[in-house]
């Protein structure tokens, strides 16, 4: 397990979104329970801007390591 706590970030699926289109993602971390339609546009925009993914075991445990009290499906690590 990984705290992403004081590292920079963006938190859910249209702040992931825009940070990887605008080139500002080093890495992507998408939750594996995340829903189908999400993950096919996250693997998409990062293929397209050739940003890695990384995944992860669950919604709650990403939403818990980045800081917050509610489940993430997806975070983009910053430059």
């Amino acid at each position: 397990m990984e705290s992403f706590g004081e590292t920079p970030k963006v938190i859910g699926t249209k702040q992931t979104l825009k940070a990887v289109k605008e080139g500002k993602a080093t890495v992507v971390v998408l939750a594996e329970d995340t829903e189908d339609s999400i993950k096919e546009k996250i693997v998409t925009a990062c293929q397209e801007a050739s940003v890695p993914i990384e995944p992860y075991e669950s919604k709650i445990a990403l939403g818990q390591d980045s800081g917050i009290e509610r489940g993430a499906a997806v975070i983009a690590l910053l430059k």
